[in-house]
């Protein structure tokens, strides 16, 4: 290994020189995979990644991966930190039956995990200069103006998603989706 690369290594992956981004997928397996695929894109770019993933979704990625690189998805990747959080549930705990709860604490527990821990990767000396999140978050822009980093909100899913929640009220409004609680009326 060079010298760079012994700087890389030491730092988790974080090299000094680079651009370091932190990547916080959204807690489901279709939002994560996407964000798996960009942060190699920006690792094979030059750019220090750490990818922040849930416990429970770390479990259930690697469940079926047994003697592929072990416990790390990006073993063997040059350039990538995995990081694990809790997302307040043990993780066993069955986010599908308990969807109002989960949301819950994606909402409020997961933001403090993802806190504490962008606060020890700044620790470690891994000057981050952005923070790459889900659009499906709510809370990243307040971590990252916290930190005083740009936030990049990062779409996951196809451009026809994105349209039909972007046109979400005008398809309400023209009777295209019922839903409870639309009122034609003007106010």
């Amino acid at each position: 290994m060079g010298q760079e690369d012994d700087a890389v290594a030491a730092n988790g992956g974080c090299g000094g020189g680079r651009p370091h981004t932190v990547v916080i997928p959204y807690p489901l397996q279709g939002h994560v995979i996407p964000a798996v695929h960009l942060a190699l894109r920006l690792a094979a770019r030059g750019f220090a990644v750490t990818f922040v993933n849930t416990e429970a979704v770390h479990r259930q990625i690697t469940s079926g991966r047994s003697g592929r690189g072990g416990d790390d998805v990006f073993a063997g990747t040059a350039g990538v930190r995995y990081e694990l959080v809790s997302d307040g549930f043990p993780v066993g705990f069955d986010r599908s039956l308990h969807h109002d709860q989960f949301m819950e604490g994606i909402l409020h527990v997961l933001p403090a995990h993802v806190d504490e821990l962008l606060r020890r990767v700044v620790g470690d000396g891994a000057a981050t200069t952005c923070l790459v999140a889900d659009t499906f978050f709510v809370w990243p822009a307040t971590l990252a103006r916290r930190l005083g980093v740009p936030y990049v909100s990062f779409w996951t899913e196809p451009a026809l998603i994105f349209s039909l929640y972007y046109h979400m009220d005008l398809l309400a409004f023209n009777g295209h989706f019922k839903c409870k609680g639309v009122n034609r009326q003007i106010i």
